[in-house]
Parts: C-alpha cells; sequence; structure tokens
C-alpha cells in the first residue's frame, strides 16, 4: 500500500509529493515474530466452561426467581442438618441458589445465619423429622 504526503513546501505540485510503503511486516532481521497481545496469534486451547441453568421448578413458575432463590438457600441448610455436612445430596441445592442468587444476598444470609437471626433459628433448630414423615 503507498500513501502520498505532502512534503514541507505548501505548493501543490507533483515535485512536493513522496511516496512512503505501508505494511505490517515487522523490519525485524530475524524474521516474522508473533506478539503475545495479537489476538490473531494461535494460543494453547483452555478447556471450556460449562455453563449450566438450574432447570425449571414447577413450584416457581414466575419470572422472578426471588423466592425460589431463598428456599433453595433455606433447604441447602436443612438438608445438611438433616444428612450431615458436604452430603452428595445437599450439593444440588447449592448449586442452584449460588446460580440464581446475586452474591450480595448470599453473603447477607450468611451473616444472618452466624449471628443467628435467620427464620429458622427461631423455633431453636430445624424441625427434626425428615422429610416426607
Amino acid at each position: 500500500m503507498f500513501v502520498k504526503t505532502r512534503s514541507n513546501n505548501n505548493e501543490p505540485s507533483k515535485k512536493n509529493f513522496k511516496v512512503k510503503k505501508v505494511s505490517n511486516e515487522s523490519d525485524d532481521s530475524e524474521g516474522s515474530s508473533i506478539e503475545l497481545d495479537d489476538p490473531c496469534a494461535s494460543k494453547e486451547e483452555k478447556e471450556p466452561v460449562v455453563l449450566r441453568s438450574p432447570g425449571l421448578d414447577p413450584r416457581f413458575q414466575q419470572q422472578n426467581q426471588t423466592l425460589r432463590c431463598y428456599v433453595m438457600y433455606a433447604d441447602f441448610f436443612q438438608c445438611e442438618h438433616l444428612l450431615g455436612e458436604g452430603h452428595e445430596a445437599c450439593k444440588w441445592f447449592k448449586d442452584v441458589y449460588m446460580s440464581i442468587c446475586p452474591t450480595a444476598w448470599v453473603e447477607q444470609w450468611d451473616e444472618y445465619r452466624t449471628e443467628g437471626r435467620m427464620p429458622w433459628f427461631k423455633k431453636s433448630e430445624f424441625p427434626k423429622a425428615p422429610y416426607g414423615k
């Protein structure tokens, strides 16, 4: 590609124009080198990120999922209370509330839980009967 530039003299004549060659190639004598910030350069392939949504829940059919967020949060801790910490069945509740609840809400509820201010603490503890009984 060629670009015409005008020399210092303001008179427009053919003598005053210089032709410069413009290219994307580097002037390195070592050959072509790929810069690290080049978005077109081939990069190491990373593992793809897997995005999952919690799926539909027939109990919460509205677009507003606020109640579902809170219920899943409470159910996670009730599940851990009934089945023990780290139980595989409780992991689903945590995955759901972590995916649909804003982080600020979860942090606030965690703070309330450590202070004993969540609604289930008003009864002294979770109900003792497991689900379905």
